[in-house]
Formats: structure tokens, sequence, C-alpha cells
């Protein structure tokens, strides 16, 4: 017979956890239909891939690209594709575009993007699965539903926002969680940095966590604090997968700031321990030295307690912003390291806060908070504030996997004047020359396993990571001698090099290093198949 597609010669890595052995892969109607020696096989296209690593396409399980809107904006996900991904997973953080219980919900993304740009007319988590469904966007796409938009969704905080739900108020969250994993949700996210999930106590994510175990759903934390209180943040983690038998996934764990950093081995033990015991529980790793986050997160915990609107008003408050000054300048911030890749007014990105200070002959401390209030809070920043030593500590780990936490762009985007983080556009082939190529951290197939088939096992995606006959056929395939992210700070909008061929659901994406315009992505559910 003639298939669609025959891969012939490669070196395949399985996303198993085996070493690479030569095959051929036969792909018939999106699947993968033979493995093996496919001598005389007949295909409409035939790669030759000699001398290249065959995989399953890469699955990043910390993406943004809905709650940055540009899953909408630009649904060829290119940046992301031409890296290896074929499915991304949003709703993390806390933050999701569903389900939503009031107009309130949905405001939590205002600190990544303008709600204006796109038209919003889902409430369901199911609603919005069939949105993204007709877009037809170039990778798979599933979701978790964010306990921060649940919270705001379920409860008025019109008289303050820094308290727990009430018992009524918790008995509703657990329903509307319950019914946006019954209609494909992964599981849940928390947010625990963010002004509205910081006010949960322990107990509140205990009682939501329990509903995503009985869903068998996971439960994806960002923890409370990656910095001076994160091993007390890695505890509360764990704490809340014992007591729930939930799946539990810390993240982009990082350790942020030098003070801290000698803090990654503990917190690493903690884990490690806690596995050891009988808790399910992972975390994820961003394989880069900066984080990108939002600037308002340098202020300090109590300055943003109860969100943006209360914030704005300490700004506006004489005797609030002095406390607030006094607050950064005891931080020791480094202000000139710090640099702005995206605001809502676009002509600041690509410059620190330091030359936007002289720029507006203020003190940097000062500087940053006009920055904040002037653009509404939607200001998203790059810090080397991680240490490279500890995140290659947290990338050879067992229990980790590798995640871009960034979104999917198209090079029409460097046409708004905000920048990106480069992990947009290369963090997976980063990883590889990094941590694979140049340092031989890792085995190649030890590697492979932290970005498809370890995410799809610990999600419960199924079909997908893992090169398998009858699965679907998401495959990368490169060369691992050419294989580099080419994106930097400054000019972030560079596809890697050595990415040669993207197959998403048995249709070609990328060819011969170009992407083909293809927007074979499929909507992916928990617990209805893929």
């Amino acid at each position: 017979m003639a298939y669609d597609i025959v891969i012939k010669g490669g070196s395949v890595l399985d996303g198993r956890g085996n070493p690479a052995a030569v095959a051929d892969i036969a792909i018939e109607d999106g699947r993968i239909a033979q493995i093996g020696a496919l001598e005389g096989a007949a295909a409409k296209t035939e790669i030759n891939a000699a001398g290249k690593f065959v995989t399953p396409g890469f699955i990043d399980i910390t993406n943004h690209s809905d709650t940055h809107l540009t899953l909408f904006k630009y649904p060829l996900q290119e940046s992301m594709v031409m890296q290896g991904v074929t499915t991304i997973i949003g709703g993390n953080c806390g933050s999701s575009l569903a389900p939503l219980v009031s107009a309130e919900a949905i405001r939590g993304i205002s600190k990544w993007a303008d709600l204006s740009e796109i038209g919003v007319d889902w409430t369901s988590v199911g609603e919005f699965l069939e949105a993204v469904k007709r877009i037809r966007p170039g990778v798979n796409f599933g979701t978790l539903a964010g306990y921060g938009t649940i919270r705001r969704g379920v409860a008025d905080f019109a008289a303050g926002s820094s308290r727990p739900l009430s018992i009524e108020e918790r008995a509703k969250a657990v329903l509307v969680a319950d019914r946006a994993m019954e209609e494909g949700a992964f599981g849940l996210s928390f947010g625990l940095a963010y002004g509205h999930e910081r006010a949960a106590d322990t107990e509140e994510l205990i009682e939501i966590a329990r509903t995503a175990a009985a869903r068998n759903g996971v439960v994806k934390i960002h923890l409370r604090s990656e910095g001076a209180e994160v091993l007390a943040a890695v505890n509360e983690a764990i704490r809340i997968g014992r007591e729930t038998g939930a799946r539990i996934i810390i993240s982009h764990f990082k350790i942020i700031g030098r003070k801290s950093w000698p803090l990654a081995q503990k917190a690493l033990e903690l884990i490690a321990t806690a596995r050891s015991g009988g808790v399910n529980i992972w975390f994820d790793v961003s394989p880069y030295r900066t984080t990108g986050s939002p600037l308002y997160l340098l202020l300090p915990a109590w300055a943003r307690r109860g969100g943006f609107a209360d914030l704005f008003g300490r700004l506006g408050s004489q005797a609030e912003r002095k406390r607030l000054i006094e607050a950064l300048e005891t931080a020791t911030l480094h202000f000139d390291k710090i640099l702005v890749i995206a605001a809502k007014h676009s002509a600041i990105a690509g410059k620190t806060i330091a030359e936007i200070a002289d720029g507006m002959r203020m003190r940097p401390e000062e500087a940053m908070l006009e920055i904040i209030r002037g653009n509404e809070g939607r200001v998203t920043i790059v810090g080397r504030t991680v240490s490279i030593k500890n995140t290659a500590r947290a990338v050879q780990d067992p229990n980790s996997l590798i995640a871009s936490d960034g979104y999917g762009l198209s090079p029409e985007a460097l046409a708004t004047g905000n920048l990106t983080h480069p992990r947009s556009f290369g963090a997976f082939p980063h990883f590889w020359h990094k941590f694979v190529a140049d340092t031989s951290a890792l085995k190649p197939e030890e590697a492979i396993v932290k970005i498809t088939g370890g995410p799809a096992a610990v999600l419960g995606i199924t079909g997908r990571g893992v090169i398998a006959k009858g699965n679907f056929a998401d495959i990368v395939i490169f060369d691992p001698r050419l294989i580099r992210d080419r994106a930097t700070y400054k000019n972030p909008f560079r596809y890697p090099a050595g990415i040669e061929w993207v197959i998403v659901n048995g249709q070609v994406a990328v060819a011969q290093g170009r992407h083909t315009g293809v927007r074979t992505g499929l909507v992916i559910r928990s617990g209805h198949g893929q």
C-alpha cells in the first residue's frame, strides 16, 4: 500500500527512555501505521532521516499562548512549531480563559494582555475548547482550569480580596472546578504568587485540589515564593499532594535571587523525599538563567495584596508610595539588569529600568512605580536572577520535566514594538544544545523523555508523547549536530537551527526547516481520548 508519509532510516528516540534505534516509520490518516524495516514501502511523501533523530513532537506543559491571547492572534503558533512543539498546555499559573462564572473572572489576565483584542463568546471550558477548535491552531491544545479565574468568578471581592473564600464560596468553586474537568480540563492550576490566590490559605487549596484528585486530574502550582520562602512554598505543594492524593506539578521551578540560591538543593531534596514517601510530585523547568515575569511581582507582597486596584491606590498615596520606595531600596534590585521586553506602551520595550529612569530623570525606584502605573501593570521583564548551576541541577533531576514558560508568536508580532523572552522561539533547542550536545548532562534518550513521554504521562495525555503504532503522528526530525536556538534577548524573533521536519497529526508543518502554513492542531481533552 502507499502510505501518506514514510520516514526512512532515522535514529528513533521513542519517548519512553530507550536508546536511539534506526527504524522506518509509516504514517497513514494522521497516525503511526508501522515502525520497523519498511523496505519498498511507497508513500506520497518520503523523508530521508539518515543521521537525524526522529522523536515524538515536543509537549510544552507550561505554555501561556492562551492567556497572552497569542493563540487567537497568531493561530499558526510558528515560534512553537518551528522549535518542535506539537502540543501546548494552557491555563497555567492560576489563569485560564475558562470557566468564566462572572465578568470579573477573566480580568486576571490583564497583567499580560488586552482582552479587547479578542471576542470572548464562551463561558464554560467546553465552549472555550470549541472556540479554539474553530480557529484551527497550528498545534494541539489542552488546558487546565485556573483557580485564580475560578476564584475571581465565584466570590465578590468588592469589600476586599485579601481573604480566604467563605464556606459557600468554596462549595461553589468546587462545583465549577469539577465541571471544568468534566468538560476536558486536565486539572487545576494555582498561581499563588498573584494577589487573588495569595489570599487563599492551604486548607482552601486542599479542598479544591481534592476535586482534581477525584477526577484523576493534576494540580499545577506556581509557588507562593520562588525566593527566600521557597522551602515553605515547596512544603505547601507537598502537603497538598499528600493530603489529597492529586498529582502535583510545580511550574517553572527556580530559585530567584542570589541570597536564596543555596536553598535549591534542599528544595530538590524535599521533593525527592516526598516522592519516596508516596507523594506524586513533579516539577518543570525553563532551561534558562533568566526569568520572564510581570514587573509588579518585584514589589513586596503587602503592596500586591488585593490586586491592581488596591496596588494603584497605594501608588496614589504619598505615605504608601514612600513606604514602597523604601522597600525597593532595601531589596537591592539591579535596575541596570532588569530589561523590559513588553509593555502596554511598547516604546519602553528593549530598555532597562535604569535606562528608562535616566530618561524620566527619576530615581529607578520611583521610575519603576511610574512604569507599573502608567502601563496599568502590563509590563513584562527579563531578569538574570537564576543560578545556571541550579538550573542544571534541576534539569538533571529525575523528577523534572522541561517547559518553555513562553507563548507562541509569528514574525508579524515584531511589528507591535514589543519583544519576548527568547524561550518563546528557542526553549527546546536551547535545552538540547545546552544540556545534551554541549555538556552531556543528559543522555539523548533521557532528554527526550522530559519533553515528550514524561509530560504526556504526568498529565494523562493519551496517544501522544511516544512513538508507537497507533499513536497520533506528532513527530520531529532534527539534526543533533546542528540543533541550536538563535533567539537572543535583543533579537528574540529568530527561529532555531537544526529542526528540519515537524509533523502534526500526520501533516507536514515544517519541511526542510520552513513552515508550510499547515494548521492541523487538535483540541485535546482529559478523559475523552485525544
